[in-house]
């Protein structure tokens, strides 16, 4: 004898369940409509707006960023117009604004003021037939006499200098970098 399934137990569990879905269904699109799911959907908006901006923002200065990363590693980076016309210059007046740099400014004009005298010198130098592809190299091609008196202290200021490019946490003071620039403008002025 087979047991029957059809009645009235099971066409009420059906229809209870249908009335439970209606239920939850009433009950969301009340919280749907209601005052403060608005308010929070229009927070929700504004937050993914403000997330849309932070990102186009971040890959534009991405792409900037990867820019001059570039422009440094390939050395196609562009100097400034001040560096520029600074190379045009002879060597002799080529210091003497190197040496203006050193009577304000900060920290990190002096340490510019310092490299820059150097780079004069070895261009100077280069000019002048001494072989090697730095100045360290050339003043190793030189004997003392070459540049009598200032021959240890253009050693001492490439020293420095190197310190400078290589130490990102060198300190260099003021009254330093006019003491090193003067040695280096001694040294062209024997030179020129």
């Amino acid at each position: 004898m087979a047991i029957q399934t059809t009645g009235p137990i099971q066409e009420k569990t059906a229809s209870s369940t249908a009335d439970f879905g209606s239920e939850i269904m009433k009950f969301i699109d009340s919280l749907y409509f209601s005052k403060f799911f608005i308010a929070i959907q229009i927070i929700i908006g504004l937050y993914c707006l403000i997330l849309i901006f932070n990102i186009a923002y971040c890959s534009v200065k991405l792409s900037l960023f990867k820019k001059r990363v570039r422009q440094f590693v390939t050395g196609t980076q562009n100097k400034p117009e001040t560096y520029k016309s600074l190379e045009l210059l002879p060597e002799k007046t080529r210091i003497s604004e190197i040496y203006k740099k050193t009577v304000g400014g900060s920290q990190s004009d002096w340490k510019i003021a310092v490299i820059e005298a150097d780079k004069t010198l070895d261009q100077l130098l280069k000019q002048k037939g001494f072989a090697g592809s730095s100045l360290g190299e050339r003043l190793k091609d030189m004997v003392p006499a070459d540049l009598p008196d200032v021959y240890e202290e253009i050693w001492e200021a490439h020293k420095i200098r190197n310190r400078i490019v290589h130490e990102p946490d060198f300190e260099l003071g003021q009254n330093e970098a006019r003491q090193i620039v003067g040695v280096y403008d001694k040294a062209i002025k024997k030179l020129g």
